[in-house]
């Protein structure tokens, strides 16, 4: 009984440290954000998320993805907070560009990187965020 109560617990601090999918994240947690994400996202990602300029597939090297737009103009928004903190801790398989970030990176410093990138979406697409970016659009 004791070890369910502990896991309810844990379960619920973990799920506060990450936005809600769909919500505009809280200005202290995109404040933290922000230089997590210059630190640990900006090499690939750019300023205000705009992802790398695609590379022509003739020059390009096997295995070898583009950093994606994090802002709008891409799908980021289509996955939900707790995909996105899933990606930055456990990185990318199909791409050693997208490290994993568990062990550098907690799963609150994640999603404080998360909420800095939801600062960069309109109140449109947050609305959307998720699941519901099928039928919203």
């Amino acid at each position: 009984m004791m070890k369910n109560i502990t896991a309810a617990i844990t379960l619920l601090i973990s799920q506060s440290l990450l936005a809600d999918t769909g919500q505009r994240p809280d200005v202290q947690s995109v404040a933290a954000g922000k230089p997590l994400y210059e630190q640990y996202c900006l090499s690939c990602h750019k300023e205000n998320g705009v992802g790398e300029k695609p590379i022509p597939p003739l020059i390009k090297e096997p295995g070898y993805l583009t950093a994606m737009p994090l802002n709008e103009t891409s799908h980021a928004w289509h996955h939900g907070d707790e995909q996105l903190v899933a990606t930055i801790l456990s990185g990318l398989q199909r791409t050693q560009r997208m490290p994993a970030f568990k062990g550098t990176l907690t799963e609150q410093q994640a999603s404080q990187i998360v909420a800095y990138i939801k600062s960069l979406w309109s109140d449109r697409i947050i609305a959307c965020q998720g699941p519901k970016h099928m039928s919203c659009m």
